[in-house]
């Protein structure tokens, strides 16, 4: 009898272990399901708020400032938040305009007169960049940085400026009594927005043996040193003359002026060193417009930073990097701002931006728009 009850037992207990082990994996599947759908549903209730709309088409982004309830937004929503869509259709109607005038070379000329005096309008024909020889004063030549208001501005310049000295006497000739110096102009310039790359693109161009740099990566000449201006917040700080721009490659002078004269004992082929310098605002950036010109009620400037280099060399060379708009600036968001940093703040700031931009659209040309200094001063991100 027992082996019978045994026998009987042992399948009643396989039994109870099946059963045990399916209700493990119903629960064990339950709880998965629930985990799931709970995580889908805090997607889809968090997504439109901390997303960033990288991929997304203007008529895909969701419009508005972040509201702190549902009824809040969808009030505000019909009210006052921007309509996507009409922002980019004003700004198509903005877009048919008449051409933007380019000033008569004589006008440019006469805007910085000393500037067309310093640089001549042909540059030396066996070189690559545009390079020339100037004549320079004894008195001059003794300590030819003592002047230059870009040598004070740090203890690196400091540094490079005084490195730069003992060498200049060396590389001056002397011809007829006079001594001449080697000048050089960029042969190309590096541009375009901030948060590009272009810092990345300059250092790896330096390593390139042919290239010969400016000791200083943003001299920020063109676009407001030369007009008195180091910030456009900042006051007037005092003009810093074409000459102090021009000192920058001197040793990049140096360098093409050695080539020159190993080319001219042996092959006479063209010294291929290029100069280059990357003010990356050069494309951008023409605020300083609004003081040089305050005497005038113009609500665009007459003449661009790219008139001035255009007049002085037709051939220059440009490499212009850009980026997906929205990463570029959120990436300038982030470096710039020195407040709490979050992914909503950044959306509300950018609209509220958009907002001001289009406001400004609906009574003004797009190109005044671009160029009004009290509106990109009032926007939240640049």
């Amino acid at each position: 009898m027992s082996e019978n009850v045994y026998i009987k037992l042992a399948p009643l207990k396989s039994l109870t272990r099946l059963m045990t082990f399916s209700k493990v994996k119903v629960v064990c599947l339950l709880m998965v399901l629930t985990l799931t759908l709970l995580i889908m549903a805090s997607y889809n209730l968090t997504w439109d708020r901390i997303r960033l709309p990288f991929t997304t088409s203007p008529d895909q982004v969701r419009p508005g400032v972040v509201q702190s309830n549902t009824a809040a937004a969808e009030v505000s929503s019909q009210n006052s938040l921007i309509d996507m869509k009409q922002l980019v259709e004003i700004i198509n109607s903005k877009l048919e305009y008449t051409p933007r005038k380019v000033p008569d070379e004589k006008d440019v000329i006469e805007m910085d007169s000393h500037l067309f005096s310093v640089i001549p309008r042909h540059f030396l024909p066996g070189v690559k960049s545009p390079c020339w020889y100037e004549e320079i004063s004894s008195e001059r030549s003794t300590d030819p940085y003592r002047n230059n208001h870009y040598c004070p501005g740090s203890p690196t310049r400091e540094t490079l400026c005084d490195i730069m000295r003992p060498n200049f006497h060396k590389h001056l000739q002397h011809r007829d009594g006079k001594l001449f110096r080697l000048r050089c102009l960029p042969y190309f310039y590096i541009i375009g927005q901030p948060k590009c790359g272009t810092t990345d693109l300059y250092s790896r161009l330096r390593m390139h043996p042919e290239v010969q740099y400016s000791i200083i990566k943003e001299p920020q000449w063109w676009t407001r040193r030369r007009c008195g201006y180091t910030h456009i917040q900042s006051a007037f700080k005092g003009i810093f003359p074409v000459e102090d721009y021009l000192d920058l490659f001197d040793k990049a002078a140096q360098h093409i002026q050695e080539e020159m004269t190993r080319n001219s004992s042996g092959d006479h082929h063209i010294t291929q060193f290029v100069t280059v310098e990357a003010s990356g605002a050069i494309m951008w950036d023409n605020q300083v417009w609004r003081y040089v010109r305050r005497d005038r009620k113009e609500t665009e400037p007459g003449f661009l930073t790219q008139d001035f280099i255009h007049a002085l060399q037709p051939g220059a060379k440009l490499i212009i990097i850009l980026r997906d708009p929205v990463e570029r600036l959120y990436s300038d968001y982030l470096y710039f701002r020195r407040d709490k940093k979050t992914v909503k703040d950044f959306h509300q700031k950018a609209m509220k931006s958009v907002q001001l931009f289009q406001s400004c659209l609906s009574e003004w040309s797009l190109r005044s728009c671009v160029h009004n200094i009290s509106l990109l001063r009032a926007m939240p991100v640049r």
